[in-house]
């Protein structure tokens, strides 16, 4: 089974350490998850959408390679994990923007709850920064608060 909160702490740890200069001494409990299921293929075009005749090999990179293998390893490391490590790693980064608004969209798709959302992006806050936690939530907010515009 896999140790959910001791990858998320992992991640952060060493993100920390890349741009602070500084190593975290992480300690994390071990949250045993759910066995993903049956592998799903995750289809993405956004690269070729808007870069494809810009820049091609990145845009395959993107649709083809990121999403198009990584995330749809599915089976081995379920959605809703990815979901919730590359939201850490983004807000750990300082990447506040669309990308990050994208991917907490997509968490909350793959079954991460408001509550567990809110936890997560308080934990980080404490470990990224204050004002990353406030951007992040901000958000979060605006995702999990209209069920029609943004899955469940």
């Amino acid at each position: 089974m896999k140790k959910v909160w001791m990858m998320l702490a992992a991640v952060v740890s060493s993100l920390m350490t890349s741009v602070s200069g500084f190593s975290l001494c992480a300690v994390a409990y071990a949250v045993e998850a759910p066995k993903p299921a049956k592998a799903v293929k995750v289809v993405q075009t956004a690269g070729r959408d808007n870069l494809g005749r810009f820049a091609p090999d990145f845009a395959r990179y993107n649709d083809d390679i990121l999403f198009g293998e990584v995330w749809s390893a599915n089976d081995k490391l379920s959605l809703r994990d990815r979901s919730m490590i590359t939201v850490a790693a983004l807000m750990g980064m300082g990447v506040i923007d669309s990308s990050l608004k994208y991917h907490i969209q997509n968490a909350k798709k793959n079954g991460v709850t408001k509550e567990e959302m809110v936890q997560m992006i308080t934990q980080l806050s404490f470990y990224t920064g204050w004002p990353k936690g406030w951007a992040v939530f901000n958000m979060a907010k605006e995702v999990y608060a209209d069920p029609a515009a943004n899955g469940k």
